[in-house]
C-alpha cells in the first residue's frame, strides 16, 4: 500500500469521529459518539460504566488533539487528522495502542451487558450501529471483528482490529471497523 493509499484509508474514518457532520472533529463529537453508545444500551452517563466511557472518549479526544490539533484552536480538519496519522500512527502500534486503550476497554464494558469481559457478536454489532454503521454493515463487520471465531469480541480483538487499521499500512478490505 503507498502513503496515499494509507492517507486515503485514514480519510475514510474522519466522518466517524464527526459526528456533527460540521468538517472538523471537536471535544464535543467524542462526547456525541460516548453519548450515542450509552443511549443504544441504555447507561446513564452517571453510573460507573458510563463515567468510565465518557473519560476514554475525553482520553481519546486528548490524544488525538495532542497530535493533530497542530493550530490550537480546538477542532481537528480532515487534512489535520490524515497528517497526525501519517507522521505519528503509522508505525507505531505501542503509541496508538496507549491512545485507543482507555476507550476500547470502555466500550466493551458497555456492550458487555453479561459482564463477563466480552462482547457477543450481537452486542458489538449494536456498538457499531451506535457508531452510525448501516444494520448490514455492522453485522458483517462486528463477525469480521471475531478474529478466533468464538462468537465473542475481546478487548483484544478489538485493540488488534484497530492498531492494524490505523497504525500500519494493510489495505482497507481486510478491516472489521464500522465506517
Amino acid at each position: 500500500m503507498s502513503i496515499n493509499d494509507y492517507r486515503q484509508k485514514i480519510a475514510s474514518r474522519f466522518g466517524t469521529f464527526d459526528r456533527d457532520g460540521d468538517g472538523v472533529v471537536t471535544e464535543a463529537d467524542f462526547r456525541q459518539l460516548a453519548q450515542s453508545i450509552l443511549a443504544e444500551f441504555g447507561e446513564s452517563p452517571a453510573t460507573p460504566k458510563g463515567k468510565a466511557l465518557i473519560q476514554g472518549a475525553q482520553h481519546l479526544w486528548r490524544s488525538f488533539a495532542d497530535i493533530a490539533d497542530t493550530d490550537g484552536d480546538g477542532r481537528i480538519t480532515e487534512d489535520e487528522f490524515v497528517e497526525a496519522a501519517c507522521d505519528h500512527l503509522l508505525d507505531n502500534r505501542s503509541g496508538f495502542t496507549g491512545m485507543v486503550r482507555p476507550w476500547a476497554l470502555a466500550v466493551i464494558d458497555v456492550a458487555d451487558t453479561d459482564g463477563d469481559g466480552e462482547v457477543t457478536v450481537q452486542e458489538w454489532e449494536r456498538m457499531l450501529r451506535a457508531m452510525r454503521a448501516t444494520p448490514e454493515r455492522a453485522r458483517v463487520k462486528a463477525v469480521q471483528l471475531d478474529i478466533d471465531g468464538d462468537g465473542r469480541v475481546s478487548v483484544d480483538e478489538v485493540l488488534e482490529t484497530a492498531v492494524r487499521f490505523y497504525a500500519t499500512d494493510e489495505p482497507i478490505a481486510d478491516f472489521a471497523v464500522a465506517r
